[in-house]
């Protein structure tokens, strides 16, 4: 009989553990049905316990109190199976519980059901005999009726062959409980019963552990070592207590009154020692992997909570995966636009990651639907793997994937992380992964996601930012910005600048519509983005232009890069076979730094002034800026003429212009021919294209043309000007290029009109920007209007001498002049290639407000 209470006692414990520990967890609907099972069984083994000690106050009650736990258990279990098979909760549960109740409390009233058992002595030994009739049918039947819904919610899940392979054990354990309590008359009193519920309950433990539903330390709770070192002192205790006290009794007698406050004292201090080893036993196996696995959990979010880059966050997680689980390969693959999900990164900078998982594939749409961490082991048991391709089957057995980790944020899928087999430490053989392990895993993939899903949006408003819109090239400022990059990389190399403008682009939108112009620039981008290629950058400068930075080539490389470019623009709409579109074609000017342009601003100026000479000479062509104009495409004679021909043909616009101004200020329009005379002359000691002397020549006779808005009080005041007074006179300068800007191919002229009064140390107006950022036209500008301004009879002063203007130029070389062009312009006077026009012309451009030094 003792060894059938042991079995009981020992069920009970099992029980009570469990339940404590659970009682602990992070409640869930499986969890609180794992609760109730306990419970029942709880009832069950402890009434039956009870019962066969023959407790206080009968054995009768005991045994009712283990036959309600008995009829409980299936109800529980049914609840059980349904939320483990994931059916929705109905009321069926509530009415079965019910039926179950009210049976019981008949059975308790009458005794009609279910007769407690007979005592028979056998000696000292007290046996129960169990005797059943047909009446006993009726409660047995009822939970037969529990088991058969049970059987059924499981037979409607038979499809789902991963929740298949998980619900075996459970089947098999309600099969094992089942046939126990059948068997029970036919072991004579051996509890068959209770030992068949400790194993179901051990199934079902096991079921919730390889579902993810706890952690293993969960058992290791503070609770449940006290349970251990109460029952292993209890144990003791049972077995030691009376022998120590009679040792004590009779090898120390004076010890003897006090041998029960010994033997006491000694049990609570063997139950504490036991408490302390189990804690530090189960510290030592459980929490110490688990602290360090939060440790390195916290470090993971630390950092990708400190990162949008999206490089970065991939790069600390498959450490994070690596260090922790020692995972031997690891692949991330996140979704493209096109919505596959690509290899991006992996735990080696060796491992191949020349594949692909087709976002319409099975195994991307079983991640798609579940949340959890996927072992290849368990999806190899599902329909999905079975319609699986092939090749991706082939994929996961050359890359030895064992574990799939989905990067989801809600439904989206945002990428998934493919682990491979893992490593022993000092080993290298390799071991699976653990229920630890998984739930590791799937603590990783919650902080993951989010931070994929933002590093995805940063870098998405990162590249629209930088982008533009319609056809995806880099937009102007970023464009700007990666100029100035590569600018400063290849001072000792070479950088080649490519403008392309599109010729006539507002006739074509006129003709075909903006929606068939959008097309055009969309298809010349991809012209020029696939010829350039990785050599360098492309973007949409302005509306109509295009601009390539080409580091390390020189002049002639980018040339022919050029040329292959406007010849297949020209081609592009021959292939239209459903509407005729007509040719289009594109001005390109070329300029590459060192040998054209000292600083990143004249090397844009200097493309942009090749860009404005195709187009006034005939626009469809190439042209090369290096010391003025060259590398002329185009060869035709007439066209040659053309070119020639430029001043000419604007000159009544600029004499127009320059007319009106005269008409309220007549001294300004002689200035400005000074002005433009020694501009001139500058471009030609400086061995500029004839070309760039013409544009000299007009910037210089309109650089004064904003002042037809000035007020002639200040224009003709013969003393110095106020302050206000000078602050309206500056103006000029933006109201010259507000009526330039209007004109018809005009605009070459504005850098050299707007940086005329720009000084080389950055203190001029109206931008203060210095040095070689200053075009070279302006620079020039600047020498001859301020010569100009000094020989001539003014207003407010009488004209200076040619001397002292001379040594004015020298002594401003560096701060207000050009260092450089200083000398030239002193040298054709010198050498007599500059006569002074020595006037009376006025011209205030220069002046000062009261109580300043006068300007140069």
């Amino acid at each position: 009989m003792r060894s059938y209470v042991f079995i009981s006692i020992t069920a009970l414990y099992f029980y009570t553990f469990l339940m404590l520990a659970f009682m602990s967890a992070k409640k869930s609907r499986l969890i609180r049905d794992f609760i109730a099972v306990l419970g029942a069984m709880i009832l069950w083994t402890g009434g039956s316990l009870l019962m066969r000690l023959r407790a206080w106050p009968s054995y009768e009650l005991w045994f009712h109190l283990s036959l309600a736990g008995i009829s409980l258990v299936p109800c529980a279990f049914f609840c059980f199976i349904r939320d483990f098979c994931g059916h929705k909760a109905k009321s069926s549960h509530k009415i079965w519980l019910v039926l179950i109740l009210l049976v019981n409390l008949y059975n308790i009233w009458t005794g009609n059901l279910v007769q407690p058992p007979a005592i028979e002595w056998n000696g000292a030994s007290a046996v129960f005999v169990y005797h059943m009739d047909w009446h006993a049918s009726i409660m047995y039947g009822l939970c037969f009726l529990v088991i058969i819904h049970t059987a059924a919610i499981i037979w409607s899940s038979r499809k789902n062959r991963a929740l298949k392979a998980k619900v075996v054990p459970l089947l098999s354990g309600i099969l094992l409980l089942f046939a126990g309590n059948m068997a029970v008359p036919l072991f004579n009193g051996f509890p068959i019963d209770i030992l068949s519920g400790v194993l179901n309950a051990g199934v079902m433990f096991y079921t919730l552990y390889s579902r993810h539903v706890f952690r293993m330390t969960l058992l290791v709770s503070r609770g449940n070592c006290y349970i251990i070192a109460m029952a292993v002192s209890a144990l003791a205790f049972y077995n030691v207590a009376q022998t120590l006290d009679g040792i004590i009794r009779r090898d120390i007698p004076m010890l003897a009154p006090f041998s029960v406050m010994i033997v006491a004292t000694m049990t609570m201090l063997v139950t504490l020692l036991i408490y302390m080893v189990a804690k530090g036993f189960f510290d030592r196996i459980f929490i110490k992997e688990e602290v360090s696995q939060t440790e390195r959990l916290s470090e993971y979010t630390a950092i990708v909570s400190q990162s949008l880059r999206l490089t970065e966050i991939l790069n600390a997680l498959v450490n994070v995966i690596g260090n922790t689980l020692h995972t031997r390969k690891i692949y991330i693959c996140i979704r493209d636009s096109q919505g596959n999900y690509p290899a991006v990164f992996s735990s080696s900078p060796l491992d191949d990651k020349n594949f692909s998982l087709a976002g319409s594939a099975p195994l991307i749409n079983w991640l798609k639907s579940h949340d959890s961490c996927l072992l290849l082991k368990d999806f190899r048991r599902t329909v999905e793997y079975k319609s699986m391709w092939e090749e991706e089957k082939y994929q996961m057995e050359v890359l030895k994937i064992e574990c799939i980790l989905p990067l989801k944020d809600g439904n989206d899928l945002a990428g998934l992380v493919l682990l491979g087999g893992r490593e022993k430490r000092g080993k290298m053989r390799t071991q699976g992964y653990s229920e630890e392990d998984i739930i590791f895993l799937n603590s990783i993939e919650s902080v993951s996601s989010i931070a994929v899903k933002n590093s995805r949006l940063y870098e998405k408003a990162y590249e629209e930012a930088r982008t533009d819109e319609l056809t995806g090239l880099l937009n102007r400022k970023y464009f700007c910005q990666t100029l100035e990059e590569n600018y400063e990389k290849c001072r000792r190399t070479s950088l080649a600048l490519v403008i392309f403008n599109v010729d006539d682009f507002k006739l074509y939108n006129q003709l075909y519509g903006n929606h068939e112009g959008d097309k055009a620039l969309v298809h010349i981008a991809r012209i020029i983005q696939g010829t350039v290629g990785d050599n360098g950058y492309c973007g949409r400068y302005s509306g109509k232009e295009f601009a390539v930075i080409l580091p390390d080539y020189d002049i002639y490389s980018a040339q022919n890069l050029a040329e292959n470019i406007s010849r297949q623009i020209q081609n592009m709409n021959l292939d239209c076979t459903d509407t005729y579109l007509k040719p289009l074609t594109v001005s390109c000017g070329i300029c590459a730094a060192p040998y054209a342009a000292a600083s990143m601003n004249e090397l844009i100026s200097n493309a942009d002034c090749a860009v404005y000479h195709v187009k006034r000479s005939g626009k469809n062509g190439i042209r090369v800026y290096s010391d003025g104009i060259i590398g002329v495409r185009d060869t035709d004679e007439g066209l040659a003429k053309k070119h020639r021909s430029m001043y000419s043909e604007y000159a009544p616009t600029i004499y127009a212009l320059t007319a009106a101004i005269d008409a309220k200020d007549h001294y300004t329009f002689q200035h400005s021919k000074n002005v433009a005379y020694y501009a001139h002359a500058m471009g030609q000691a400086l061995k500029t294209s004839e070309e760039y002397q013409e544009i000299l020549k007009e910037s210089a006779l309109l650089h004064d043309i904003g002042k037809i808005g000035i007020p002639e009080n200040i224009l003709n005041k013969t003393g110095k000007l106020t302050d206000e007074e000078y602050s309206t006179m500056k103006r000029h300068v933006e109201a010259s290029v507000e009526i330039i800007r209007h004109l018809p191919s005009m605009d070459y002229v504005i850098p050299a009109v707007l940086g005329h009064h720009e000084r080389y140390d950055g203190r001029g107006y109206p931008r203060r920007i210095a040095g070689k950022d200053i075009p070279l036209a302006a620079r020039i500008l600047c020498i001859a209007d301020s010569f100009d301004a000094m020989v001539s009879k003014r207003s407010y002063k009488p004209s200076m001498s040619v001397e002292f203007a001379v040594n004015e130029l020298e002594r401003g070389a560096g701060t207000q002049f050009d260092p450089e062009l200083v000398p030239v312009f002193i040298g054709l006077l010198k050498d007599g290639m500059i006569r002074p026009a020595l006037n009376d012309g006025n011209d205030v451009c220069s002046r000062e407000p009261e109580g300043t030094d006068a300007e140069i």
